[in-house]
């Protein structure tokens, strides 16, 4: 019997699967799988969870390189449910021959849609203008105008997938996009409708800028003091990759001598962030519990293609999205 281990951290409060039943019975319906879910509290695999199951449908929970060094480690695939995989331990796994597999496919269009969100909000004033409402001030909204987009400039961190979907998106709104990834050429981010430029062009032209890199050694604390510096006082910038790419102190030290102005963010360095962070106390920065993208379309579309990396591997089929080859 195979047996595949699901985090629990991806059942509801009623104890249901968060992303639904359909993509669940993918592997329900197999006689040759057994499914048990994990508890709910677990915040890093260990020896004893990599010796029962053949395969872990991963969420939150970190995989470190002591989990897998037992001698009856049985684990052979972690199936990440979702694009990041920064939790995992890589090379560790690689060396035990456990295969890693993410999300790319079914999280493109969610998180390009979710940076969209953030920016029409921040745009448009909606949070003030909600307020304004809710505080019986609904004629002072003549001092709450929006910013129209049209002629602003979008700046990109991170071309990749999501990051060529959010181009794609944007493209009506906004009259030129602007794209730093170093793994992209000039031709191949002009296909796609932005210009190549560097990190610190990217800061100071661009009106709104959204993070969608991935988190290594290379990225984290990428974007800090001399990027801020050189933003556009008026520019805000979005962050739905991964919270260490910012450094967060000088995110709030940048908020509080009003360099930029403001900041939306779906990703935080630690989470979930603490409710006496500094950041909670800035009125233009919108903060989001790293779900801004959840719908259930996008939940449905997660948990079927991390559940069929674990049927491809028992069917012996080519693993798709495959990050550790």
């Amino acid at each position: 019997m195979f047996k595949v281990g699901i985090s629990g951290d991806l059942l509801n409060n009623n104890d249901e699967p968060c992303f639904g039943m359909e993509p669940l019975n993918l592997l329900k319906n197999r006689e040759d799988i057994e499914i048990s879910w994990m508890d709910k509290s677990i915040g890093e695999l260990d020896r004893e969870m990599t010796s029962k199951f053949d395969a872990i449908l991963l969420n939150l929970p970190k995989a470190k390189a002591d989990c897998v060094s037992n001698s009856d480690c049985k684990l052979k695939i972690i199936s990440r449910f979702g694009v990041g995989f920064d939790s995992v331990d890589i090379v560790a796994m690689k060396k035990k021959n456990i295969i890693v597999t993410n999300t790319p496919n079914a999280v493109r269009r969610p998180v390009a849609v979710a940076a969209l969100t953030m920016i029409f909000a921040v745009a448009g004033k909606l949070f003030q203008k909600v307020h304004l409402v809710r505080s019986g001030n609904w004629n002072d909204r003549t001092n709450f105008m929006g910013t129209g987009l049209t002629r602003k400039t979008l700046g990109i961190v991170g071309a990749g997938s999501i990051g060529t979907e959010t181009i794609k998106l944007s493209k009506p709104f906004f009259n030129e996009i602007l794209a730093y990834d170093p793994f992209k050429s000039k031709g191949q981010l002009s296909q796609i409708g932005a210009i190549k430029v560097d990190l610190i062009e990217l800061a100071n032209k661009s009106d709104f800028i959204v993070i969608l890199c991935n988190l290594d050694s290379n990225t984290k604390g990428m974007i800090q003091n001399i990027f801020f510096s050189n933003m556009k006082k008026s520019a805000y910038i979005f962050n739905l990759s991964r919270g260490p790419v910012i450094n967060e102190n000088h995110l709030e030290n940048a908020l509080e001598a009003k360099e930029i102005a403001g900041a939306g963010l779906d990703v935080t360095e630690k989470e979930p962030l603490s409710t006496e962070s500094k950041l909670l106390k800035f009125e233009n920065v919108i903060i989001t519990p790293h779900a801004l993208c959840w719908t259930d379309e996008c939940f449905n579309d997660i948990a079927t293609e991390s559940i069929n990396s674990i049927l491809n591997y028992v069917d012996k089929k080519p693993i798709l999205n495959q990050v550790n080859k």
